[in-house]
């Protein structure tokens, strides 16, 4: 006799349920399900798509009165077998409030620590009842859910026989993307040794239109064999690095069609494991966002906030300042992407606050101020995406960051695509040229 489950199929408001999603749900060996569709729509209050999508498993758990309920995302194919062999786990192991099909291949990130993608997983109703999903600005849904069962002595993990696949995005971006870097000599060796070459090494041959500040013409001729490397070289002017490039980039961007994707990142203690294709298409899709990823703590656990702040010389800009970065996630400047058009706007508006009294005399050596207070001041301007895309591996728990198998892995966020060292703390993994 086969068991019934409900499964509630999540998709965005733009989107129709895919055909190839519902058959293979309706396909499903030794099971009879019963289908449900919910809508995860935002609202104005969610800081993030991992709210949106943390309220819209709250609505889901409600579908239905069987004891199993599938939650399955509008991007995800399961096996025909896939339900089967997660029941099958959830009977013969009574720990286990919850088992996921590993859809993202992501297994190998997973311990006690980290978290199943909830987008292809089977619950006990009588503990989806109890949990209550939620996010924060730095944590998806899925991370909070495996952290509070496991708090309440519930596991939830991978089932390594049930599968279930991927769905690429229906639509690639239509323009290459373009990385911006900008360094000085002290970083020559680690932008073409770590920079370009892991950039390289994970199959990006986008173009990278790149500014080199006093280097020597015999560096900057070896530099320009690089493949696909635009070096521009300007002298020394004493002003560093993350403040000279709102300019230099402001420039540049003038330069490039509005809609080409653009991305920039600190060139010191920066590893791409990763393709940026996926990057490039977030963008196309939300072309007239600044994409940023916050910083592993804010206020008041780090102690440049206050600092950085309270050194504003106007009086009514430094409560300001202070006022937005006590209440909002801390941004890291030293990555953030967008269209062409998007990041030109943001790099002017950048370089005028830091001469103007929005920011004049802030001890902040470079642009973080900048960026979290442009990207504040107007919360539309900007999105807060995964930290995938700038891994910042300062301020992280011990034991949370780890090398294995030559790359840079977290026990809490899978598929790290860039790494950021932060004050040359890769150096801990002996990563860093010296």
């Amino acid at each position: 006799m086969s068991d019934f489950a409900d499964v509630v199929l999540l998709h965005r408001p733009s989107d129709v349920p895919k055909r190839e999603v519902i058959n293979a749900i309706e396909g499903q060996l030794g099971v009879h399900v019963r289908i449900h569709t919910h809508i995860g729509h935002p609202v104005p209050a969610d800081f993030n798509r991992w709210f949106t999508i943390a309220r819209a498993r709250n609505e889901m758990k409600l579908y239905g009165n069987e004891p199993w309920v599938m939650f399955v995302d509008d991007d995800v194919v399961l096996a025909d077998d896939c339900i089967l062999k997660l029941l099958s786990q959830l009977r013969h192991k009574p720990h286990l409030g919850a088992v996921g099909a590993d859809y993202l291949n992501d297994r190998a990130q997973v311990d006690r620590e980290g978290h199943v993608s909830l987008g292809a997983t089977l619950w006990r109703r009588n503990v989806l009842a109890r949990l209550r999903f939620r996010a924060t600005n730095q944590l998806c849904e899925c991370w909070c859910a495996a952290h509070d069962l496991r708090n309440n002595g519930i596991e939830i993990a991978y089932v390594n026989d049930a599968h279930a696949r991927h769905l690429k995005p229906d639509s690639p971006v239509a323009k290459p993307g373009c990385v911006l870097a900008a360094f000085d000599r002290r970083d020559i060796r680690r932008f073409e040794h770590h920079f370009m070459a892991t950039l390289r090494a994970n199959g990006n041959t986008n173009q990278v239109l790149a500014i080199g500040y006093g280097l020597y013409p015999s560096e900057a001729h070896a530099l320009s064999r690089l493949p696909n490397l635009l070096l521009e070289v300007a002298p020394n002017n004493g002003q560093m690095v993350p403040v000279r490039r709102l300019h230099d980039f402001a420039r540049l961007t003038a330069g490039i069609a509005a809609d080409t994707p653009v991305a920039y990142w600190d060139v010191a203690d920066v590893l791409f494991q990763d393709s940026l294709n996926p990057l490039w298409r977030l963008i196309a899709t939300n072309p007239r966002k600044v994409l940023a990823v916050a910083e592993p703590k804010g206020y008041p656990h780090n102690a440049v906030i206050p600092a950085w702040s309270l050194s504003i010389r106007d009086q009514d800009a430094r409560s300001h300042a202070f006022a937005l970065l006590k209440s909002n996630p801390f941004l890291n400047s030293g990555f953030a992407a967008g269209s062409a058009a998007t990041m030109h706007a943001y790099f002017e508006r950048g370089e005028a606050m830091l001469k103007g009294p929005a920011l004049l005399g802030t001890s902040d050596w470079g642009d973080q101020m900048a960026l979290n207070i442009y990207c504040h001041n107007a919360p539309n301007r900007w999105m807060s995406i995964d930290q995938r895309w700038n891994y910042c591996v300062h301020d992280r728990a011990a034991g949370e960051v780890f090398i294995d198998a030559g790359r840079v892995r977290s026990k809490l966020h899978a598929n790290l695509a860039v790494i950021h060292g932060n004050a040359r703390s890769l150096r801990q993994f002996g990563l860093v040229v010296s």
